[in-house]
């Protein structure tokens, strides 16, 4: 004879259960992490908290667009998606211990939204989960995390402090862009890639401390911040624009391994009046310095190297 808990057996009613509304919460059974899943909040609370079970079977996920209604707002093959309710969504929302994955867009538009607290227990964040949470200031993400996926806190305009556990590889495309009051960011030793634009705009951003070692850049990933110096352990290539009009900065320090200057990757840094690296610079992209009018002291580049056009093009070494 096989015996069942309690909990077991209302797992397999939940199975077989279709979408439910319950106090305000709309669910599904989710059936790959053997549990709930929070799909809709109906409510219209200024503080709210996700139950840890509903029916004896815990609550393991949350779906996308939980708290808003959006609306389409594109045209073409990219249709932008609008939070028509966002002016009305929670200040505070409480999660429970049994959440274990957060859905791409599950707080998109949350405009009220203050701070959040993320269960240990999470170990997958999906894309834009945050974005455009306006009112948003402090976050504290769990260890379990391995990636900051895409536009994770696009346009979270209040955000000034994120703590990013020690396990995080890679900060997503576009992960923290128009993050405009975010003013500091320390980045664990796991860190071994900073994806395209993933700090652009980030206006009030004075410095960043990377891990100590190599670091793969993509393109624009600190365009159009508040940098006033930045200090690289280690790169084999500064990715194009990645510096593009960071109005402030002033000095770059490479320890080791740079070989190449991509395209437009100081230009409109009108501020910057130092790059050093270290000999073995051997490419030198189109308008790299493009605008670097305070330029003082660069390091040498290889005597073999090849440039694209406009490099010293508003500098003093025109």
């Amino acid at each position: 004879m096989i015996l069942q808990t309690r909990s077991e057996n209302m797992w397999r009613k939940t199975e077989t259960r279709k979408m439910t509304e319950v106090n305000h919460f709309v669910y599904e059974a989710d059936l790959e992490n053997r549990g709930i899943r929070i799909t809709k909040y109906t409510g219209n609370a200024d503080c709210v908290q996700i139950p840890a079970e509903i029916d004896g079977a815990p609550v393991v996920s949350l779906g996308p667009y939980v708290f808003v209604e959006i609306a389409d707002a594109g045209k073409g093959t990219f249709k932008a998606v609008v939070a028509t309710n966002g002016d009305t969504t929670p200040r505070e929302i409480f999660l429970p211990e049994t959440l274990r994955y957060i859905s791409y867009c599950a707080f998109y538009g949350c405009e009220n939204i203050i701070c959040i607290e993320i269960p240990a227990a999470v170990t997958e964040i999906g894309s834009s989960a945050f974005a455009f949470c306006k009112s948003l200031q402090h976050i504290c993400l769990p260890s379990g995390l391995q990636i900051l996926n895409r536009s994770m806190f696009r346009n979270c305009s209040s955000l000034q402090e994120v703590h990013i556990s020690g396990n995080v590889k890679t900060i997503g495309f576009i992960a923290f862009e128009n993050c405009t009051s975010l003013e500091s960011v320390i980045l664990p030793d796991s860190v071994s890639e900073i994806e395209m634009r993933a700090f652009c705009g980030c206006k009030s951003l004075r410095q960043i401390r990377l891990p100590n070692h190599a670091v793969v850049f993509g393109n624009g990933a600190f365009a159009e911040s508040g940098l006033v110096e930045m200090h690289i352990p280690e790169t084999a290539c500064l990715a194009e624009a990645m510096f593009h009009n960071c109005k402030e900065l002033e000095q770059i320090v490479v320890e080791k391994g740079l070989t190449e200057i991509q395209s437009d990757a100081f230009s409109g840094c009108e501020s910057l009046e130092k790059v050093l690296f270290p000999e073995g610079v051997r490419k030198v992209g189109s308008r790299a310095f493009f605008g670097c009018e305070m330029l003082e002291r660069l390091s040498p580049i290889d005597a073999d190297a090849s440039y694209g056009d406009d490099v010293w093009n508003g500098t003093p070494f025109y």
